[in-house]
């Protein structure tokens, strides 16, 4: 998924303390709204590993060009999902 530019600048900033609620407020109604699209597809798998996915390429990969969320990764927690090298696909 590409995500919109807007979305992209809520990402750049959940470091700094001001944004930190804006950010994580937007970070969770965006994942609503790609569960709410997508919980029905044929290919849609493990909610919680695609959540995890999400929400690390949301706050550490937002410069990507495209979050890629990759329903038969395994599930693990999120520090599993965002710690070095796994960077968001776990294994």
């Amino acid at each position: 998924m590409v995500p919109k530019a807007k979305l992209r600048a809520s990402g750049a900033f959940s470091f700094s303390l001001p944004f930190v609620v804006l950010s994580n407020a937007v970070a969770r109604d965006s994942w609503n709204k790609v569960y709410n699209k997508y919980k029905n597809s044929k290919h849609w798998e493990k909610t919680t590993g695609m959540k995890n996915q999400y929400m690390c390429h949301f706050s550490f990969a937002f410069g990507k060009s495209a979050f890629n969320l990759e329903p038969k990764r395994p599930v693990r927690s999120y520090f599993n999902t965002v710690r070095p090298p796994v960077y968001c696909n776990p294994e």
